[in-house]
């Protein structure tokens, strides 16, 4: 019930309203939620005097229209209730907390894409740094590709280090490759040059006619000389080049580097294999060469005794009859065998029904002559009376 003080007529009204905007009644018209022009409330339904000039605020939308509360959700006119106001700010905290939790998830997914595209990054450059010679251009193209999908979406101060790395990295693999390309190309050369004197030394052993013999001699003294002038060059390409070497090697990783040392090496070692190859053919073409000059050398013996034979066999029968035999002796050892020495030299070489000493058996007729003649001049050196 309303007080006198709230009033209950119109001036009592009025002057309640009074007390009220003086400070006097606190929350009195608050309950129900009129307001005066100036914000503050009263209780016009209590009897106070509305001031002229106000309008009471429109009515509020009906539950489902736009603007109004949902179907089957009452309006509540007027201030909130505590259990209101608590809901409410149950509600703004719910929605603080999903909005935070939404940006937290938003950063920690892009701090992850961010740490998985350097990774990419840094993966692309060190298996760039780590290639081999044979992977090269496909490593090359993979980074590139890796670049242009995630760099951009790196940290900006981390991109610029990844450009630095990527840079260098690209650098030091073209390098790479440029150097091991030229080394892979010598070991090839030298392989190959090695593999053909060889091939050379074994058709020259097998062969066995002296013509073709003394052909492949010259193809192969020639390939020995190539043999060890690209010994040579290779030991002086491998001296000019240690500085370079060293540095490409203080730089470069993993199985790059094992395949870099490996190719080194094995340039190293084909310098003296081709000093061997070299050394090698020389010993066949001379060793070859030899043995065609004492072929020649016979031949060229037999010749001249061929031709001593037919000078001597006068009726060129093929024989030396002894009248012949003792021609010869006079003419080239100015000596005449006794009759002995003939008797003994047809008994020995010459067969029953053969009219003389043959060409075949004409070495042995000329050793048994000169022995004999050999004898006789000893025995007549000696004083006489000595055996």
């Amino acid at each position: 019930m309303p007080t006198a003080a709230m009033g209950t007529s119109g001036q009592l009204g009025m002057a309640g309203y009074a007390q009220y905007a003086a400070g006097q009644y606190p929350g009195y018209g608050g309950s129900y939620g009129y307001t005066d022009p100036y914000g503050r409330p009263y209780g016009a339904s209590m009897g106070e005097q509305v001031p002229a000039g106000y309008q009471a605020p429109p009515p509020p939308p009906p539950p489902g229209a736009p603007g109004g509360p949902v179907s089957g959700t009452p309006y509540m006119h007027g201030p909130m209730s505590e259990h209101d106001r608590l809901a409410d700010e149950r509600d703004k905290a719910r929605r603080r907390f999903e909005d935070e939790n939404r940006l937290r998830n938003e950063e920690l997914h892009r701090k992850a894409e961010t740490e998985r595209a350097t990774a990419a990054v840094r993966s692309a450059i060190s298996n760039l740094q780590n290639g081999q010679f044979d992977s090269i251009d496909g490593l090359l193209k993979t980074l590139e590709s890796v670049a242009a999908r995630d760099l951009s979406k790196t940290e900006a101060l981390q991109q610029e280090v990844l450009k630095k790395d990527m840079d260098k990295a690209i650098a030091e693999a073209q390098q790479r490759r440029a150097v091991m390309a030229e080394l892979k190309s010598m070991v090839r050369s030298g392989e190959e040059h090695i593999k053909a004197t060889a091939d050379l030394i074994r058709e020259n052993v097998g062969l066995q006619k002296e013509k073709d013999r003394e052909d492949m001699n010259d193809q192969l003294e020639n390939a020995g000389l190539e043999a060890q002038g690209m010994s040579d060059r290779y030991q002086s390409f491998m001296d000019d080049k240690a500085k370079e070497h060293e540095e490409l090697q203080s730089f470069t990783k993993g199985p790059a580097l094992v395949d870099l040392r490996l190719v080194i090496a094995k340039i190293k070692k084909l310098s003296s294999d081709l000093t061997m190859t070299a050394t090698n053919a020389a010993s066949v073409v001379r060793e070859g060469r030899q043995k065609l000059a004492r072929k020649e050398a016979a031949v060229a013996r037999t010749t001249r005794m061929q031709e001593l034979f037919d000078q001597y066999d006068a009726d060129s029968d093929g024989c030396l009859s002894q009248l012949e035999v003792l021609n010869y002796s006079q003419g080239e050892f100015e000596f005449t065998p006794a009759e002995s020495c003939l008797e003994r030299l047809w008994r020995n070489w010459v067969p029953p029904g053969m009219a003389g000493i043959t060409f075949d058996r004409f070495q042995q007729m000329k050793v048994a002559i000169g022995t004999a003649r050999f004898i006789e001049r000893d025995q007549e050196r000696r004083p006489a009376g000595v055996a």
